[in-house]
């Protein structure tokens, strides 16, 4: 029996969805939430972009991406917390354009995603971050981010 948008919004549109029960709905649910992730309630559309990165497949990505370009911090961040979920061949151009956010909370969770993936072709934006970035507090996120690649490269992050 085919999955409707319906049940898709009656599960995914709680307080605290089971994102791990909710990604069992697999790939069917996935042109939903691509419906969901446009959606006016910067609520539905942050869970429904999260939960397309846990779902394994390529239009899962499409998701994301929408879900990144949104005009609500609240989804962007949600996109961003979702990057970690993907393969980092896939996650690369999303997250090196998020690492740019003008919203503190989105670098934040990009950074967090690259950090996570172990993305080391992405260090040199992560050097400027620990050395530019307004907030404090993403400087050194950043650079405990450098030492984490240098831990996975087996390098010196200095």
């Amino acid at each position: 029996m085919p999955i409707t948008m319906q049940q898709v919004l009656g599960r995914l549109d709680t307080d605290e969805p089971d994102y791990a029960a909710l990604a069992t709905l697999g790939p069917e649910a996935v042109p939903h939430l691509k419906v969901l992730v446009r959606s006016d309630d910067p609520g539905v559309a942050a869970k429904a972009a999260y939960l397309a990165s846990l779902i394994e497949t390529d239009e899962s990505l499409e998701v994301v991406e929408a879900a990144s370009a949104s005009p609500h911090e609240t989804v962007r961040v949600a996109a961003a917390a979702g990057l970690r979920n993907l393969a980092p061949a896939q996650a690369g151009p999303t997250v090196e354009r998020l690492l740019d956010n003008e919203d503190a909370g989105v670098r934040k969770q990009a950074l967090q995603a690259v950090t996570a993936l172990g993305m080391s072709d992405l260090e040199p934006k992560v050097k400027k971050m620990a050395a530019e970035d307004p907030e404090e507090g993403l400087r050194q996120l950043a650079n405990q981010g450098l030492q984490r690649i240098a831990e996975v490269q087996g390098t010196d992050p200095n």
